[in-house]
């Protein structure tokens, strides 16, 4: 009688456990259904967790001076450094946006008719910052093209106008339709989708 009681009490548990299982479900479908732009926030919320604004105040300025959109440059920090400033990779490049200090020296005679800064001066921010950005503008004018473009900030200017010329990897000689290293089809896949993630996540 006891062991009845005892099967009969364990049936009712499974029931009951059944019943609020299905209400779970149904009650997260209706959410999937009906909140999309809830869940959307939720996501780009937690998503902002790891794609973070720093250095906003010299991100706008460089971002006005160069018209460059803003969310570009956070998605190269982002991808390049994750907002350390002092960081130098095993190749020399330094700082937020990882230049080159010949890049560097390149890009101030360029834009300014001389030689100002050290090397030692791209671990300042606002200099890293103003300067990649404006090798960002110059590289998108100069291919036309914002996928070209970056891959040109990652592998230089020459490899990718060697890549528009030949038919393996561009088909119009603007656009590329593959990239041979490794490295920077990579790097351009992270750069666009940091990029349309930035966009999502403060859209203006």
């Amino acid at each position: 009688m006891e062991r009845n009681r005892r099967k009969k009490s364990r049936g009712h548990g499974c029931l009951g456990f059944g019943i609020v299982f299905s209400i779970a479900v149904i009650a997260i479908i209706c959410v999937l259904l009906f909140s999309t732009n809830a869940l959307d926030g939720l996501k780009y919320k937690v998503l902002s967790i790891f794609y973070q604004q720093h250095y906003t105040a010299e991100v706008e300025a460089a971002a006005k001076e160069f018209n460059v959109d803003d969310d570009l440059i956070y998605a190269v920090i982002h991808t390049e450094s994750g907002f350390r400033e002092d960081v130098e990779s095993h190749a020399g490049a330094i700082g937020l946006m990882q230049l080159m200090p010949d890049t560097f020296t390149w890009l101030q005679e360029k834009l300014d008719g001389e030689v100002i800064y050290t090397a030692d001066d791209l671990k300042t921010p606002a200099v890293n910052i103003r300067y990649g950005s404006y090798y960002l503008a110059y590289l998108t004018e100069l291919f036309g093209d914002s996928s070209a473009a970056i891959a040109a900030y990652n592998a230089g200017a020459a490899n990718v106008d060697k890549w528009l010329a030949d038919p393996a990897y561009s088909s119009d000689g603007k656009t590329l339709s593959d990239i041979p290293y490794k490295e920077t089809r990579e790097y351009v896949d992270k750069v666009m989708r940091a990029w349309e993630i930035y966009k999502k996540i403060y859209e203006k």
